[in-house]
């Protein structure tokens, strides 16, 4: 079992049935961090497929070891951008659930342009969902989290649903249980594709 896949070595897009062993569905997470929900989503429902993308070196280290010491076998990590996943990897109309939670909100106005959340980037994740599949996202940041909904709305092919209901049986990264311990509002957006 290799959770720790080659982004130079994986077919181009992705083929779900060379990655993991079962056929279940499949779930994306863009930015795992540490791993918390990640780890946590896999060990609680072993009949899903979970891929998860890290940029940063030592947490996509972090969290593959962890999944290895669980012995997860249905969780792929694969080190490379959000944008390379969505734009170059992810094959269209193939993903049940895909999670983006808490992404970096760049508030430099100078850095806005590094922020994930833009019409050309939402339409990519939209191509890659199957019908009715959700689209879950959470951010801590206000500003940042009134752009999110603002692409999101504006995004062709997606409609809201209600987000306590779409996260209710979801773990908690670990920025959302420190958040929550220290009072601070979380902004959940749940929507479907058409």
């Amino acid at each position: 079992m290799t959770i720790d896949i080659d982004v130079n070595s994986v077919t181009v897009p992705l083929n779900w049935n060379q990655l993991f062993t079962g056929d279940g569905p499949v779930h994306v997470e863009i930015g795992s961090g540490k791993g918390r929900f990640l780890l946590k989503l896999a060990a609680e429902r072993p009949e899903i497929s979970l891929l998860a993308v890290e940029r940063a070196g030592k947490y996509h280290q972090l969290v593959c070891d962890k999944a290895g010491r669980r012995g997860l076998e249905n969780v792929r990590l694969l080190r490379t951008t959000a944008e390379d996943l969505l734009f170059r990897l992810l094959p269209p109309l193939s993903v049940d659930a895909l999670y983006i939670l808490f992404p970096d909100p760049w508030p430099k106005k100078r850095h806005h342009k590094r922020r994930l959340f833009s019409p050309d980037v939402t339409e990519a994740m939209v191509r890659c969902l199957k019908p009715r599949a959700p689209l879950l996202v959470k951010s801590d940041h206000p500003a940042y989290a009134e752009v999110i909904e603002a692409v999101l709305n504006q995004t062709p092919g997606l409609k809201p649903s209600d987000p306590e209901e779409a996260f209710l049986d979801l773990p908690l990264t670990g920025f959302e249980s420190k958040y929550v311990m220290e009072g601070r509002k979380i902004h959940a957006f749940s929507m479907v594709k058409k």
